[in-house]
C-alpha cells in the first residue's frame, strides 16, 4: 500500500508502526510501515504492507503427519503473526524437508499437495491484519459485475500459453526394487486441438499406483482448460478481495469467476478498484 500525505511535523511516523485505512468507515487494509519518504518537504509518501509480506523470509521446516492448514498455523505461531480463519484442509501430508525456501512457497506447497489429493483450491490473505484461509467454495460473493453496472472499462483475453496442460506424466520410484513407473492421463481431444502440453512431475516413493493415478487425474482436470481472463476497473466494491469468486457477465462470458488480483486507488474521496479475475 502506498499512502502520500502532507508533511506536518506533529506527525511522527516509524518504521513498523502499525496503519489501518478504512473507508466510508469500512476495512480497506491494515499492516506496517517499511518505507518512509519525505518529497520536497511537504509531503511524506509511505509503503506499507499486510502479514503476508513476513512470509517472504526464507527459513527451513521438517515436519511430518501435517496437514497444510496446521502448517500454516505453526509458521504463523513462529513469526508472530495474527491468526484468523484457517480452513481445515483434511488432507495429511505425511513427511516433508523444505530447505532454505521462502515461507510463502513452503505454505504454498502443502496447499498445492493437499489440492491434487481433495481436488480443492485455497486462498491464503490477510483479513485486515490476521492471515486466513479459505476454500474456493467459501468465497463466493452474492455480486454480478457486467458491463453496464459501474465498469469503467474491461478487456477479456484467452491463452492456453502458461499453466495449460493436456497431457500430464508422473514417475514413481519403488523403495525396494528401485524400479521406476510412469503413469500418464491425457485429453485425445485437446491434444488434437492445442498440440501435446505436458507437465511432468516425479512423486515421493511411499505413492502406490492408485495413488499416482489419482494423482494425474486430479492434475489434469485443473489445467486441461483455456486460461481465460478479464481485467476490470470500476467503481470499488470493500467486500471484493483476491480469492473472491462472483458472476461476470462481460460480452458473450457469463460464467463464475475468482478474483486473481485486486488493486484500489483511493482519490477526492473516490474508490475506483482494478481487478484480474479468471476462470474458476
Amino acid at each position: 500500500m502506498k499512502i502520500k500525505i502532507l508533511f506536518d511535523e506533529k506527525i511522527v511516523i516509524n518504521e513498523g508502526d502499525s496503519i489501518a485505512i478504512k473507508f466510508n468507515d469500512e476495512e480497506v487494509f491494515f499492516g506496517h510501515i517499511f518505507t518512509i519518504k519525505v518529497i520536497d518537504g511537504s509531503i511524506i509518501e509511505i509503503i506499507a504492507y499486510d502479514s503476508i509480506r513476513y512470509l517472504l523470509a526464507r527459513d527451513t521446516y521438517i515436519y511430518n503427519n501435517k496437514m497444510a492448514s496446521q502448517v500454516i498455523k505453526m509458521i504463523c505461531t513462529d513469526f508472530s503473526i495474527e491468526i484468523g480463519d484457517i480452513e481445515n484442509t483434511k488432507y495429511i501430508i505425511p513427511y516433508r524437508i523444505e530447505e532454505n525456501q521462502s515461507i510463502l512457497d513452503i505454505i504454498y506447497i502443502a496447499l498445492d499437495i493437499s489440492k491434487k489429493f481433495n481436488n480443492k483450491n485455497y486462498i491464503l490473505f490477510d483479513d485486515f491484519g490476521k492471515i486466513s484461509l479459505k476454500s474456493y467454495e467459501n468465497l463466493k460473493l452474492p455480486i454480478l459485475i457486467d458491463y453496464k453496472n459501474g465498469t469503467i472499462s474491461y478487456t477479456h483475453s484467452r491463452s492456453i500459453d502458461k499453466n495449460v496442460f493436456n497431457s500430464v506424466k508422473v514417475s514413481v520410484k519403488n523403495r525396494k526394487n528401485k524400479i521406476i513407473s510412469l503413469y500418464l492421463e491425457e485429453d485425445a481431444e485437446n491434444k488434437k486441438n492445442w498440440g501435446t502440453l505436458r507437465k511432468f512431475e516425479r512423486l515421493p516413493n511411499n505413492f502406490n499406483a492408485m495413488q499416482a493415478k489419482n494423482y494425474a487425474k486430479n492434475v489434469l482436470n485443473m489445467h486441461n482448460k483455456i486460461d481465460e481472463t478479464i481485467e476490470i476497473t470500476f467503481l470499488a466494491d470493500s467486500q471484493m478481495r483476491a480469492g473472491n469468486i462472483l458472476d461476470v457477465h462481460m460480452g458473450d462470458l457469463a460464467k463464475a469467476m475468482i478474483i486473481k488480483e485486486c488493486t484500489q486507488k483511493i482519490k477526492n474521496n473516490e474508490n475506483i478498484m482494478k481487478v484480474l479475475l479468471s476462470i474458476v
